[in-house]
């Protein structure tokens, strides 16, 4: 089990969503895989796994698609990605530890904060349907910033918004384009990777667990 540092002064937990809260990034590479699979291609989670964790990479999947399978394009795939993903995602439960960890932030006074690449809408949605909403003390989406994921905007301004030092804010990503970014904001950071990055390299220094639950915290100092 992973035991964090104790901070400073009050700490900061932040939460990425897709892939660490909800497994949101399976759901679409499955479907992303039987697209391309039915139309007589083929592709893995390691050849897509870097697309993940960050809203900057559209024109990728627009190259990569047509390489996965011959005349096939990602504009021709996203209307039915469109049409059948939303009411996947939002049955989804968490993934293991989400509120134990929550749980236990609250319980020791921590900060809660969650920065993502989805939309307020849909991240408010399914915080909602579980009923989490409450527990965040932040939000701050992509429309919020000028730059998505690897840059540090999004944690940055949870930090601002949290008044959190950025140095005591413990960041929880599955993705190294989430980790990177957490990096150059300052902070220390925790992959947990989903189905879909557990292939990745990660940066150097940053520890993996294979879920939330291997992942404690101690109270803040006085």
């Amino acid at each position: 089990m992973h035991v964090v540092g104790h901070a400073t002064g009050v700490p900061a937990l932040l939460f990425d969503f897709d892939g660490l809260i909800v497994d949101t990034e399976r759901t679409f590479a499955d479907a992303v895989i039987e697209q391309v699979r039915l139309h007589g291609g083929s592709v893995t989670y390691d050849e897509m796994s870097h697309l993940f964790g960050t809203t900057e990479a559209g024109h990728l999947w627009v190259e990569l698609v047509p390489r996965w399978c011959e005349g096939l394009t990602m504009e021709a795939i996203a209307p039915h990605l469109a049409a059948t993903l939303p009411a996947i995602n939002d049955a989804l439960d968490p993934l293991p530890g989400v509120r134990e960890l929550i749980d236990s932030a609250h319980a020791l006074g921590w900060r809660i904060g969650l920065g993502t690449g989805s939309s307020r809408e849909t991240v408010t949605r399914r915080l909602e349907r579980h009923g989490l909403l409450p527990r965040f003390d932040e939000i701050v989406t992509r429309a919020d910033v000028a730059e998505g994921k690897p840059a540090p905007d999004i944690f940055l301004e949870l930090a601002r918004r949290l008044t959190v030092p950025p140095a005591d804010c413990l960041v929880l990503e599955d993705s190294p384009h989430g980790c990177v970014a957490a990096i150059a904001a300052g902070m220390r950071v925790i992959a947990c990777p989903s189905v879909v990055t557990a292939g990745c390299t990660f940066p150097d220094g940053v520890e993996r667990v294979a879920t939330l639950l291997d992942v404690s915290l101690p109270a803040p100092r006085d």
